[in-house]
């Protein structure tokens, strides 16, 4: 009897738990469902069309700004500067003063000269009419030869003398306005390297002026491209510093030279001179090199690429709802498309920015550009 009444309390026992463990049971998660059910539904890309079209050949080259020009302004005499007219910064125009040097001993020096020249002009024309008078008195007889051959000497004396003088005087008027710093073109100063009252040496620097009307963009460019780049060709630059900032410019000079070493020569790129374009700044440059008709074109960020061969990449096709991995071959490249030479045809559809869990015969849910939808919130 107590075995048949434990029986019958275990069973009342169960039934009574069983409806507790059912909602227990709904509410737990399955991942590997979830997995699964994420899979059939397919990966969420975004796609672009591959299609034929132009494509604009350019050469894109890295390199440094630098000013059209660039000297070092230094003192031609010894002085002490006495003061500084323009700073680090100033835009200054051609033959303006920039400093001024102590000028007392010059200035002394000078006058020394001009007195001295006017003293030597005096006696060259003392000497000559003194000549005068004697060539007179030649002809008249009241003087010998000797003493007319004496006032010859005493002219030619007095002209060699005054020849001497001004050269000094000139010297020393040269010295005198050298005591006054000028610019010898419009620029900017893009440095001040001495401050007033410094006793300088004949050659010490004072200013780094910089004509920054135009700046030139310097790059090494592989032998392989000397052919591609011509005296003329348009380019466009991107500075590193300046996000966005777009600068026409032309190719104008291109080195006859290869060098041994790096087997590269030398491009230079102008750009007309802005407020915000200083020299040193790193920049970019893309030159027009040509023109592809018809060319079959990726879009960049479509391309899987390990490094190892520049004219070689892999791309995901869309097929039937899958992604298939493509090994492709590349021709010309462009900033807003590749030449893909084989592998891809026209009206492909291939996978912009392939994810990582992405492989060959993944499903996929083309997005056409737009972001997959949020995953709902697990509660």
């Amino acid at each position: 009897m107590r075995t048949t009444v434990h029986r019958l309390n275990a069973r009342i026992l169960l039934l009574i738990a069983t409806p507790a463990v059912l909602p227990l049971a709904a509410c737990g998660e399955h991942p590997a469902a979830d997995a699964a059910t994420a899979a059939a539904r397919g990966i969420p890309v975004r796609t672009a069309t591959v299609a034929a079209r132009d494509l604009d050949q350019t050469l894109v080259l890295t390199g440094t700004l630098k000013p059209r020009a660039q000297v070092e302004l230094v003192a031609e005499v010894a002085a002490r500067l006495e003061r500084v007219l323009r700073d680090e910064g100033a835009r200054v125009a051609k033959g303006e003063t920039l400093a001024l040097l102590d000028a007392t001993d010059y200035r002394l020096a000078n006058d020394r000269a001009r007195a001295a020249l006017a003293v030597a002009e005096a006696n060259r024309a003392h000497a000559l009419a003194e000549r005068e008078r004697a060539d007179n008195l030649l002809k008249t007889g009241g003087i010998t030869d000797k003493d007319h051959l004496s006032a010859q000497v005493a002219l030619q004396v007095a002209e060699a003398s005054l020849a001497q003088v001004r050269a000094e005087a000139a010297i020393a008027a040269q010295q005198y306005g050298r005591t006054r710093v000028k610019a010898p073109f419009a620029g900017r100063i893009g440095k001040r390297r001495a401050d007033a009252g410094a006793m300088l040496q004949a050659g010490a620097p004072l200013f780094t002026l910089v004509d920054d009307s135009i700046l030139e963009f310097e790059a090494q460019v592989a032998s392989r491209d000397l052919a591609k780049v011509h005296l003329g060709a348009p380019a466009s630059l991107s500075v590193e510093a300046l996000p966005g900032s777009v600068i026409p410019g032309t190719v104008a000079r291109v080195a006859p030279l290869v060098d041994e070493r790096t087997r590269s020569f030398k491009a230079v790129v102008e750009v007309k001179g802005r407020e915000e374009l200083v020299g040193g700044l790193f920049a970019r440059a893309s030159v027009a090199v040509g023109t592809v008709r018809g060319a079959l074109v990726v879009p960049p960020e479509a391309l899987v690429r390990d490094g190892s061969d520049p004219l070689r990449a892999d791309v995901f096709v869309v097929r039937q709802g899958k992604a298939e991995r493509q090994a492709i071959a590349l021709g010309v490249e462009a900033p807003d498309g590749v030449q893909a030479t084989s592998g891809l045809a026209s009206g492909d559809v291939v996978v912009l920015d392939p994810p990582a869990t992405l492989s060959s015969g993944s499903a996929v849910v083309p997005q056409n550009g737009r972001p997959a939808a949020a995953s709902p919130a697990v509660k």
